[in-house]
């Protein structure tokens, strides 16, 4: 069983590169909105959690799912964390998120991917493909070690990312969403939204919301490119798995 969440595709398509035949593949923002939040693991499976970080930390969809997960049989615990750079104390923090749960994190990954957080970072078409390539690479070493069931040290400490934390809550205001004239008023924003922020009204994009995840699926995800936050990601390139594509 493999819990994912994903804005723009890369933790969906680590998450299908690590699952075992027979398996469960479960969207935590599907859960979250059928309010499914137990589960029942067959004896020896492993289970796996894999989502990108943000901001050094979780993001707050899976925060949100972690917070009522009822995990049952649970023996193996493994997480891989997607990052541009690196995942800092993001480990630390999710073994304590689980052990509040009654759950022991047995191993965590970062996984480098490409970065898809365009309100900071500028994103570059060059590199996606090699990038790709050794992710799926990593995956291949993360698989063996699911398999047989290594363990690894995962430390306590998470002062860095519990400041970035407070951080990513100022982050997450929506009211700096915008629309271009240039919308066709498609619906996919309005689908792609992992928590049902979005909303059209009038053929166009609202944010329902005070705050939001910010996976930036609305932004990544437009086929126009018509959604913009503030006037930065004008002139940014645009990101999206090439198997969500």
């Amino acid at each position: 069983m493999i819990f994912y969440f994903t804005g723009t595709g890369n933790s969906l398509a680590a998450a299908k590169k690590l699952l075992a035949p027979g398996e469960e593949l479960v969207n935590m923002a599907t859960a979250i909105k059928a309010e499914r939040y137990d589960y029942e693991v067959r004896e020896g499976e492993p289970v796996g959690i894999v989502f990108p970080v943000y901001f050094y930390s979780l993001p707050m969809v899976v925060i949100d799912f972690l917070d009522r997960l009822q995990l049952k049989a649970a023996t193996y615990l493994y997480a891989v964390i997607t990052c541009g750079g690196g995942i800092s104390q993001a480990g630390a923090v999710l073994k304590k998120k689980l052990s509040g749960r009654g759950l022991q994190l047995d191993y965590v990954r970062e996984l480098l991917m490409p970065d898809n957080y365009i309100l900071l970072y500028p994103n570059k078409a060059e590199g996606v493909a090699e990038c790709l390539s050794k992710a799926d690479e990593s995956l291949k070493a993360i698989r063996n070690d699911i398999e047989s069931r290594r363990k690894l040290r995962i430390g306590k400490n998470t002062l860095i990312s519990d400041t970035m934390a407070a951080v990513y809550r100022q982050a997450r205001k929506t009211k700096r969403f915008n629309v271009l004239s240039s919308c066709i008023g498609c619906g996919l924003c309005e689908r792609n939204c992992p928590e049902g922020v979005i909303s059209l009204a009038g053929g166009r994009p609202v944010w329902t919301k005070e705050k939001c995840t910010q996976c930036l699926a609305c932004i990544n995800r437009c086929p126009v490119r018509a959604i913009q936050y503030g006037k930065r990601t004008k002139k940014q390139g645009r990101y999206v798995h090439p198997e969500l594509k």
